[in-house]
């Protein structure tokens, strides 16, 4: 029951780290930006746990959720993990820029700053786009947190739910 056309787990992601210039066919992007690729990912996971709930409604579909829930909460996990690595990644790029273009502002430019507060806001400016792709990665491990923590929930309702069928059965 595996869906290639919706990969969770991308190959790589260095065109996140490392944009490349976008190029278009009839003045339309053919580039996913990192928001729509996150929102369909979204939407995938969505759909898996609704369609997980819907077995555990069904006594004999409990024992395919188990094997599909485990293979699905380790996917989740991974991706999870993945995503922080990167998270990690874009924060690290993004407080050295920040120190440079802080010493850089603040030792070498011949531009003047009445106050830190201004120097710091020209900073967070130039930084906009980094710190834009942190936030989008952060929003998405705590997506990604929660959906490992909802299948972690199901996981415990499958023995409730098993128990439930026992004492409707009487046993």
């Amino acid at each position: 029951m595996e869906d290639n056309s919706t990969n969770i787990i991308p190959e790589s992601f260095d065109e996140f780290l490392n944009p490349e210039p976008e190029t278009s066919h009839d003045n339309k992007s053919e580039k996913e930006t990192l928001e729509e690729r996150f929102a369909r990912e979204r939407t995938a996971w969505v759909g898996k746990i609704k369609a997980m709930s819907a077995k555990l409604s069904k006594t004999l579909l409990v024992a395919e959720l188990m094997t599909e829930i485990y293979t699905e909460r380790q996917i989740a996990l991974e991706y999870y993990h993945y995503i922080i690595s990167l998270l990690v990644k874009v924060n690290k790029s993004y407080n050295k820029s920040y120190s440079e273009k802080y010493k850089f502002y603040s030792y070498q430019s011949q531009e003047r700053f009445p106050n830190e507060a201004s120097k710091n806001i020209r900073i967070l400016a130039e930084l906009a786009d980094l710190k834009e792709k942190r936030e989008i990665l952060d929003n998405h491990s705590k997506f990604m947190d929660g959906t490992v923590k909802t299948l972690d929930n199901i996981i415990f309702g499958m023995k409730t739910r098993v128990d439930v069928e026992q004492i409707a059965r009487g046993k």
